[in-house]
C-alpha cells in the first residue's frame, strides 16, 4: 500500500480483521496491505489497552489518535513548534505587505528570533496551510440598483499619434453593476480629475442611470485622506455625487475584496478586451474608446456558461427600472488657473501646450477654467477667449486675437508664388507681370515671396491705380524689383505723361549699352 493514502474505512477493517483473529497473511492477501505496514497498526492497538470490540467502536477521530503514527515534523521537537504556533499570526501578516515574500521573511525574520529553526520548506508549508484555514471569504449578495463599483486595470492600452509616431498611454476605468454584473469600459489619456469624472459619467449614462452607492479603493481620486470610519473625500468627489444624487463609499485600506466585482472584471477586461485588440492600431482616443463600446455591447450580450440570461437581459429586467434617474446634463470637472497674460499673450496649463488670448489683454489678470475638452479664458465674469484642450505639445493660436503686424507675419510664413499671383492679378496686369518676373528670379523661395510682399504693399500706400502705372513704366519685367517700383513711386514718375517721359528719359540708341539680360 506505498503511496496510499490509509482511510477510516481501511482502519476499521485492519481492526476487524485484527477481532477475527486473520492471519497476517491473510490479512495482507485482502486488504492488499503489506504485512510490514500491518504489525505498526497492530502493537497500537495492543499498546491502548482496549479490546479490538472496544476500538470498533470508538469514534474516528478516537480510533484514529490511537492507530495513526505521530506527526513526526510538529512532535518530534515540542518547542520548535510551539514557537512556530505562537508566531504564526504574526508572520501570516507579514505575508500581506507588498512585496514580502516567504523566502524574505524566513531568512530576515523567523531564523534571526530562534536557535533551533525549521527549514525553509517545513516553514513555508506550516505557515501556508494556516493562510490557507485563516483565509475565509464572505459571500457578499447585492441588490439591484444598489451599488456602482468601478476601479482601474492594471495595463495600458496605446494611442499612435498619426505626426510624430508618438504613442500616448491610456488607462482603463472598469464600472460593474454588482447584481446583473452589467459592465462598461472606457479609455483616458491621463487618470487626472478632468479625465476621470467625466468618464465616470459616461458609465452612469451607458447604464442609463445613477445607483444608490458609488464605491471604489481610496484612490487619490476619490479621498484626500483615509481614515476606517470616516474617509475625507476631495470636492470634487463630493460635487460629482451631489450631481447625481449618489453616496459616497470606500473600501478599507489593503481590502481589495471590498470590491470585488470590480477586481473580476479588471480580470475579464484582460481576457475578453484586451485579447481581441491586442494586434489593432488606434490613431486617436475616439477611436480606441469607439472599439472598446463595441466589446462593452458584445460582452453583456453574452449569455454565460449555465445561464439562460445575458448580463444586459438581467439588467433590463431586475436592476435598471431601480436605478435613480440622470440628470439632464454631464458633470464636468472643471480646474481654476489664475494667470497674468504675459507679452507673448499666450499661456500653458500643460508644460509645452500653449493657448492664446487677445492681446489687448496682456498685463491683466485672467482667470483659466478648463476640463478635459475646452479651455476657457475669463476677465471680469467676461469670457475672452475658448480653445479645445489639445493633448500634444504645441501652440492654439487664433487669428484674431493677433496684433495685426504679429498676424502677418504669421500669414506671410504661408505665402506661396499662387497667393502672390492672384493679388496681383487683382490690381492688373502690369503688376502681375512684375510680379511673375519676381518670382522666376533665381533668389531663395523666401527672399522672392518677401520682395513680392512688398510690391503689393505699394499698393497699400500709393493705392493699387499707382502701383499698375509704375508697373508699366517698367519696360525690362525682368529687371523689376521692390527697389525700383518703389523708387518709380516716391519719385512720382508714375504720374509722368508719355511725351514727358519721353523727353526726359531720352537716351540716344547706341549699340554699346547693355540691357539685363548681360548680366545673367
Amino acid at each position: 500500500m506505498a503511496n496510499r493514502k490509509v482511510t477510516m474505512t481501511h482502519l476499521r477493517a485492519i481492526v476487524r480483521e485484527f477481532k477475527l483473529g486473520t492471519p497476517m497473511r491473510e490479512i495482507e492477501r485482502k486488504l492488499k496491505i503489506s504485512r510490514t505496514s500491518l504489525r505498526p497498526y497492530k502493537e497500537r492497538a495492543e499498546a491502548s489497552g482496549k479490546t479490538m470490540a472496544e476500538l470498533l467502536q470508538l469514534a474516528d477521530s478516537e480510533l484514529h489518535s490511537i492507530l495513526s503514527k505521530e506527526d513526526v515534523h510538529r512532535n518530534r521537537d515540542a518547542e520548535r513548534y510551539a514557537f512556530m504556533q505562537a508566531n504564526i499570526e504574526e508572520y501570516a501578516h507579514a505575508m500581506t505587505r507588498k512585496y514580502m515574500t516567504y523566502e524574505v521573511l524566513y531568512e530576515d525574520t523567523y531564523c534571526k528570533s530562534t536557535d533551533n529553526p525549521y527549514g525553509y520548506t517545513q516553514f513555508k508549508s506550516i505557515l501556508q496551510e494556516y493562510e490557507k484555514k485563516n483565509d475565509l471569504k464572505y459571500h457578499n449578495i447585492y441588490a439591484p440598483a444598489h451599488e456602482m463599483q468601478f476601479d482601474f486595470a492594471g495595463d495600458p492600452l496605446w494611442v499612435v499619434d498619426t505626426k510624430t509616431g508618438e504613442c500616448q498611454k491610456a488607462t482603463v476605468l472598469v464600472c460593474v453593476l454588482p447584481y446583473s454584473m452589467m459592465s462598461f469600459a472606457i479609455a483616458m489619456l491621463s487618470t487626472r480629475m478632468e479625465h476621470f469624472f467625466p468618464a465616470l459619467s459616461k458609465a452612469l449614462e451607458y447604464f442609463g442611470g445613477v445607483p444608490e452607492i458609488s464605491k471604489t479603493d481610496n484612490m487619490l481620486q476619490w479621498v484626500k485622506r483615509y481614515d476606517r470610519y470616516e474617509p475625507a473625500l476631495n470636492e470634487a468627489a463630493e460635487k460629482w455625487a451631489m450631481h447625481y444624487g449618489t453616496d459616497i463609499a470606500g473600501c478599507r485600506s489593503r481590502k481589495p475584496r471590498d470590491k470585488g466585482p470590480a477586481e473580476g472584471l479588471v480580470a475579464r477586461v484582460y481576457q475578453f478586451y484586451y485579447s481581441r485588440i491586442y494586434n489593432e492600431t488606434w490613431t486617436s482616443l475616439d477611436d480606441l474608446n469607439n472599439r472598446i463600446l463595441e466589446l462593452n455591447d458584445l460582452y453583456n450580450d453574452r449569455i454565460k456558461s449555465g445561464q439562460v440570461q445575458s448580463r444586459r437581459e438581467k439588467f433590463m429586467q431586475e436592476e435598471q427600472p431601480y436605478l435613480l434617474p440622470l440628470p439632464q446634463e454631464r458633470f464636468m470637472f472643471k480646474y481654476e488657473k489664475a494667470i497674468t497674460v504675459n507679452s507673448t499673450y499666450h499661456f500653458q496649463i500643460d508644460r509645452g501646450r500653449f493657448y492664446s488670448v487677445p492681446y489687448q489683454y496682456v498685463g491683466q489678470k485672467a482667470k483659466v477654467v478648463y476640463d478635459a475638452e475646452t479651455v476657457e479664458v475669463w476677465v471680469d465674469l467676461k469670457r475672452i477667449a475658448v480653445h479645445k484642450r489639445q493633448y500634444h505639445d504645441g501652440y492654439s493660436t487664433l487669428a484674431e486675437h493677433m496684433p495685426e503686424n504679429h498676424r502677418a507675419y504669421a500669414e506671410s510664413k504661408e505665402y506661396n508664388a499662387a497667393y502672390f499671383q492672384k493679388k496681383a492679378s487683382l490690381i492688373g496686369p502690369e503688376t502681375r507681370a512684375v510680379i511673375d518676373a519676381v518670382l522666376k528670379r533665381p533668389y531663395f523661395v523666401q527672399q522672392a515671396y518677401r520682395a513680392c510682399q512688398g510690391i503689393l504693399r505699394l499698393g497699400s500706400r500709393y493705392t493699387a491705380k499707382r502701383l499698375e502705372d509704375a508697373c508699366r513704366h517698367i519696360d525690362q519685367k525682368d529687371a523689376a524689383s521692390y527697389k525700383m517700383v518703389e523708387s518709380i513711386l516716391r519719385n512720382g514718375l508714375d504720374q509722368v505723361t508719355e511725351s514727358q517721359d519721353n523727353d526726359a528719359a531720352y537716351m540716344p540708341a547706341s549699340d554699346n549699352v547693355r540691357g539685363a539680360d548681360a548680366y545673367k
